[in-house]
């Protein structure tokens, strides 16, 4: 009796494997463009019966849904997406994503400098196209967001010692540069500092241990910067815009 029962629970559970038809899509949203875009669709298509995980790549503005096809289809996650007025297209890894990204290079002070950062950033992988404002420090890049990151772009600058934050055309956006005794936990360091208040960005480079921020000059100087990089147990050494 004992072993009939054993046998029995064996044959639910091998029935029960089989039946478990788990699958995944990916989905374009191309008019998804920014966290409250993706975490709407989130809300909506995580309660739907069957569907287990939901996760989204701002940069490619695309989806991915893992669910159980014997509840909810394909068909009906990408009607749901579109019920919220977002696109719910096919993702096709193969198709050309542009996406564009400027950085502030405020290392690149002549000429020579302005050719050495389009030569290089322009042979990375996924990189279509750079353009360089050398007045303004902008390096503009054009990419295929299917084949690179805006900051795998970021991490490129470092292989010739730049180090480079993200650039935008604003008045009250203002950029510093400095140099650290020593970076540790250039990581976690970006993490932190950018979770500060009026900070737009942070990169970090390990080798050269430089930082350079974004922030708005609104509320920040470099003087609150400091206070904050200190806050980190990072000792500077100089600082320069």
């Amino acid at each position: 009796m004992k072993k009939s029962l054993i046998i029995l629970l064996m044959s639910i559970f091998v029935i029960g494997s089989v039946n478990a038809t788990n699958k995944v899509v990916k989905l374009r949203a191309e008019n998804m463009k920014c966290g409250g875009c993706s975490g709407k669709i989130k809300k909506t298509v995580i309660a739907i019966d069957g569907v287990s995980d939901f996760s989204a790549d701002l940069e490619k503005r695309v989806v991915t849904i893992s669910y159980d096809d014997a509840k909810v289809n394909a068909e009906q996650l990408k009607e749901a997406i579109v019920a919220l007025k977002y696109e719910a297209k096919d993702y096709d890894p193969n198709e050309v994503i542009t996406r564009t990204v400027s950085f502030q290079a405020g290392q690149m002070g002549c000429g020579g400098c302005a050719a050495k950062v389009k030569k290089n950033i322009g042979a990375e992988a996924g990189v279509l196209s750079v353009n360089v404002d050398l007045p303004t420090k902008e390096v503009k890049v054009e990419y295929d967001a299917n084949k690179v990151s805006s900051k795998e772009i970021q991490k490129d600058f470092q292989k010739f010692n730049y180090t480079v934050a993200k650039y935008w055309a604003s008045e009250k956006v203002k950029y510093a540069f400095f140099n650290a005794e020593k970076l540790d936990n250039a990581d976690e360091l970006e993490q932190n500092l950018a979770k500060e208040k009026g900070v737009y960005d942070v990169a970090t480079n390990e080798k050269t241990k430089n930082i350079a921020i974004a922030y708005n000059a609104t509320t920040l100087d470099e003087a609150a910067l400091i206070e904050s990089i200190k806050k980190f147990n990072v000792n500077l050494i100089a600082s320069s815009k």
